[in-house]
């Protein structure tokens, strides 16, 4: 592993975890704008998963988007307004309820989805091949230690450690 900063090679580099999977996780999201770009799509890496729902689930409110991508309001509507920007999405009124507006793509949007669904496959097949390359799915480690803290969070375990010495 190639030390970039005081912090990874600091004998507490443990301790700051957060700032080294910050980092990796804009690696990867600026490497992914550039593969998305190769690919034709016109939207920003961090907004796929927003896209990915609206176009297999049909239209649905912000509130909703939020929810299922368990992502804050707040930034699920500046990643909205910009695919409206884009002319990825649109707002319309919901047809079961007039008063709600609901979120879905546009003619442009459907095609990039389209994009998408054949980046995604290729994304998932790069990935495999990275995690052969290393000896571990991040994806696995990931999901089992977002599982573990949420178990037991990092206040109980520093409780623990606290009270045994």
């Amino acid at each position: 592993m190639t030390l970039r900063n005081y912090i990874d090679s600091h004998a507490l580099q443990r301790a700051f975890i957060a700032n080294q999977l910050n980092r990796l996780a804009d690696l990867i999201s600026d490497q992914g704008e550039v593969i998305l770009e190769d690919a034709g799509i016109v939207f920003p890496a961090r907004a796929t998963s927003t896209v990915l729902l609206i176009g297999e689930r049909g239209g649905m409110s912000a509130a909703d988007i939020g929810n299922i991508l368990e992502q804050p309001h707040q930034l699920v509507t500046q990643r909205i307004e910009l695919l409206i920007k884009l002319n990825i999405a649109e707002r319309v009124n919901d047809p079961s309820d007039g008063r709600r507006k609901v979120i879905q793509l546009t003619s442009k949007g459907q095609d990039q989805f389209r994009k998408l669904q054949i980046f995604l496959k290729d994304a998932e097949q790069l990935f495999t091949t990275l995690f052969q390359e290393l000896g571990y799915d991040l994806t696995s480690i990931a999901q089992e230690t977002t599982d573990a803290l949420n178990k037991s969070s990092l206040r109980d375990r520093m409780r623990s450690i606290r009270n045994s010495g």
